[in-house]
């Protein structure tokens, strides 16, 4: 998998975690859960970035 591939599948992840935020069955603690998940898919792509830029593949 290339660097566009996996940044579009944790994007697409990340995006569906944050429309099931926004459900308003969704509870107070279900919201904080899924806020921790967020947190963890913006980690995940903000290394797959340093990762992509520290090699040298400047082009995307």
């Amino acid at each position: 998998m290339n660097y566009l591939e996996i940044k579009k599948k944790l994007e697409d992840a990340k995006q569906e975690l944050l429309m099931k935020m926004h459900d308003p069955a969704v509870s107070g603690r279900e919201k904080e859960t899924l806020q921790k998940k967020i947190d963890n898919y913006e980690y995940m792509i903000e290394l797959t970035d340093m990762n992509h830029f520290e090699r040298g593949n400047i082009s995307s």
